[in-house]
């Protein structure tokens, strides 16, 4: 018994629970002995043979031939719906690939891109000519400035950032040393001692240091310029200065003698010496003080000199000049990567939309491939199935004949022929509109092609207008235009 139950629990996982063979195809195989033998085709055909059933003159199928073709019908209805849903999903991919959408992208995104670069070169062309007017502007007063004194054939001095701290710090660094020395000889007279003669020496230093520098940058330096007037000018400063630094190095010699016997009035008495006998140190600390002020005073006189150009302003116009050219530069190069910017942006979205179309022109054939694939094998199972018919009723038909002693209708000796249904959604998409849709990808890349490089010859054009710009007539003024070269020349590289 216990044997007996486990074979039949194992026949019964054994048994499929549906009239198809497993295996991996789409459809599966409808299994035909299976069935014959859920129906009881041969002993079903025995019994009603033996009774000659059904009659010689019968013209309608018995109840056991309805049987085989419900089953017949029923798979070839399940089929029809499996491939029908394979089809609407194909037909789902086929449209989601959105050909039209993306001929429409491509046709307008050439035009567009053109519009772009042409409308940022508009844009380009002014900010440059009015940037270009400045620059000339500059240019000529620079022009106008070297050829008025004489400077055409020498550039102008110009310090470097580290030149320009180094020059500051020796002014800086001769304030605190003339401010120490000073502090240090003035130090006899001070009640403080030396931190007193150092304030006391301070506002000495600033005044020799300090006029030295404004008497050298405003008035010393005309002596270079042309002109008797400006050569007038310039000597005196230099007589100026010479007095000035005397006046100051001797007051402040005469100030540490006068400072180290009185107390109070000190400012009056060394007027009076000055004016009296300004040769009359009686030390050599006194002498020593006054010429180290005069060695301080002529450093300093030399390091504003050598600062810039000699020149006057011939530095800050060079400068200024320079400066200009740069920015001209900087904008002629912000607008040339404006344009490459514009030019790779579309560049990339046209080959992206190339890439798109070879891609979906690919995926079109596998959709393609994959739903000739399905109609062969779904012909395939149709044709299977018309040989599990023509089994089924050979069971029945056979076991009935055997049996029969009056001859069998004549439907028995004819083929049963399973109908095949034909799939709607089969002719949604024709193999001449695939070609038809490959035949315009075709097409829209030779479009692609051609919109690039209209781009490029744009994106060409654009630099040559800009380049142009530099190509100025040599008599061009502010009432004449500037003469722009052909724009089939090439852009310089």
């Amino acid at each position: 018994m216990a044997n007996s139950a486990i074979s039949k629990l194992i026949e019964a996982f054994k048994t499929p629970q549906h009239d198809y063979k497993l295996n991996t195809e789409i459809f599966g195989q409808f299994d035909a002995d299976k069935v014959a033998k859920e129906l009881n085709l041969e002993k079903l055909g025995a019994e009603k043979g033996a009774k000659d059933q059904p009659s010689s003159d019968s013209q309608i199928p018995d109840e056991i031939e309805s049987q085989i073709q419900e089953r017949i019908e029923a798979a070839k209805s399940t089929a029809n719906e499996s491939a029908e849903n394979q089809l609407l999903t194909y037909n789902e991919r086929i449209s989601n690939l959105d050909f039209e959408g993306h001929f429409s992208e491509l046709r307008q995104a050439g035009p567009l891109a053109i519009s772009d670069i042409q409308a940022q070169i508009q844009r380009g062309l002014n900010q440059m000519n009015t940037r270009r007017r400045k620059l000339l502007d500059v240019e000529k007063e620079h022009s106008h400035f070297r050829k008025q004194n004489g400077l055409e054939y020498r550039t102008a001095k110009l310090t470097t950032p580290s030149g320009t701290f180094l020059r500051v710090l020796i002014i800086l660094i001769m304030i605190v040393s003339e401010t120490y020395f000073n502090g240090t000889y003035l130090a006899k007279g001070s009640a403080q001692g030396l931190i007193g003669g150092v304030f006391e020496a301070a506002s000495f230093a600033l005044l020799n240091i300090g006029f030295s520098i404004i008497l050298t940058l405003f008035v010393i330096k005309q002596v270079v310029r042309r002109g008797f007037l400006w050569k007038l000018i310039g000597l005196s400063g230099i007589a100026a200065w010479l007095m000035t630094v005397i006046v100051i190095n001797l007051g402040l010699a005469h100030y540490r003698e006068v400072a180290a016997t009185f107390s109070d009035g000190a400012g009056a008495d060394i007027l009076v010496r000055i004016i009296q006998n300004p040769l009359g140190l009686v030390e050599l600390e006194s002498w020593m003080l006054f010429a180290i002020g005069m060695l301080f005073a002529t450093v300093t006189l030399v390091d504003i000199i050598t600062f810039s150009d000699v020149y006057p302003g011939y530095t800050k116009r060079q400068i200024r000049w320079d400066e200009e050219q740069e920015e001209y530069k900087d904008e002629f190069d912000g607008l040339i990567q404006e344009l490459d910017n514009i030019k790779e942006d579309y560049n990339e979205n046209l080959k992206a939309i190339g890439n798109a179309l070879t891609t979906r022109q690919r995926e079109l054939d596998n959709i393609l491939s994959g739903r000739n694939r399905l109609a062969s094998l779904y012909s395939a199972h149709h044709e299977q199935l018309q040989r599990a018919a023509n089994s089924l009723f050979s069971y029945y038909f056979e076991a009935n004949r055997a049996k029969r002693s009056k001859p069998v209708p004549d439907r028995f000796n004819r083929r049963y022929i399973v109908a095949k249904m034909e799939l709607s959604s089969g002719k949604s998409f024709h193999p001449r509109e695939a070609q038809k849709v490959k035949d315009r990808i075709s097409e829209a890349k030779q479009i692609l092609d051609e919109q690039i490089q209209y781009v490029l010859d744009e994106y060409a054009k654009g630099i040559r207008q800009y380049r142009n710009l530099d190509i100025l007539n040599k008599e061009y003024d502010y009432g004449e235009e500037p003469k722009i070269k052909d724009e089939t020349e090439e852009v310089q590289q």
